[in-house]
C-alpha cells in the first residue's frame, strides 16, 4: 500500500489599508472552487496605523469558515505589506489579490 499524498498548499495573500470591500473579497475567496489537490488559506496584511481590519478579519473567518492569518504591519507600505504575507506563508504558492477586487469562482 502506498503512502497517501500531501495535499499542495495556496496562500492568497491580500494586502489591506481601510477598504471596507475587504469583506467582499474575503467572501469572493471562500466562495472559490478549491482546486481538487490544493489546501487555500489566506494572509491579509493590515497596513493601517492600527488595526482596524483585525475584527472584520477574525469575524469573517468565523462566519466563512475560511483558514485566515492576520498580520498588522504598521508603516502604511504597501510593500512592508507584502513582504509581511511572504514572511507568513509556508505554502508552495502564493497568489496576491487587491482588497478591493473579488475573485471569480475559478480564479
Amino acid at each position: 500500500m502506498g503512502v497517501a499524498e500531501k495535499n499542495r498548499s495556496i496562500d492568497i495573500c491580500v494586502c489591506t489599508f481601510r477598504r471596507p470591500e475587504l469583506a467582499d473579497t474575503l467572501r469572493s475567496i471562500a466562495a472559490l472552487e478549491e482546486p481538487s489537490g490544493f489546501d487555500i488559506r489566506v494572509i491579509v496584511a493590515d497596513n493601517d496605523d492600527g488595526p482596524t481590519a483585525e475584527l472584520l478579519v477574525a469575524t469573517l473567518a468565523e462566519t466563512l469558515k475560511l483558514p485566515i492569518s492576520y498580520r498588522h504591519c504598521p508603516a502604511r507600505n504597501i510593500s512592508i505589506a507584502r513582504n509581511a504575507c511572504l514572511d507568513a506563508s509556508m505554502a508552495d504558492f502564493v497568489a496576491f489579490l487587491d482588497d478591493d477586487e473579488t475573485a471569480s469562482s475559478r480564479w
